[in-house]
């Protein structure tokens, strides 16, 4: 197995991307989040009370706000 890298060791280029990637998971949940809190829960796939859980606490680099964003609205 290859020797674990810390952060200090990597690129510059790649210390960047991680935090742009962070910062829109941020974005994306905190939306996300905004979004499932207003909504009925007539209008959301799934209980409310597993999506705003899920969306608070799940870092996913954007990947579960995505997921609630195409997947958990009904836009009937």
């Amino acid at each position: 197995m290859g020797a674990k890298k810390k952060m200090q060791d990597l690129p510059g280029w790649v210390k960047a991307l991680l935090g742009v990637f962070g910062a829109l998971d941020v974005v994306l949940r905190v939306l996300a989040v905004m979004d499932a809190a207003k909504r009925p829960d007539d209008e959301l796939n799934g209980p409310k009370k597993v999506w705003l859980p899920a969306l608070s606490v799940v870092s996913s680099f954007g990947l579960l706000p995505a997921v609630y964003f195409l997947l958990g609205r009904r836009d009937d």
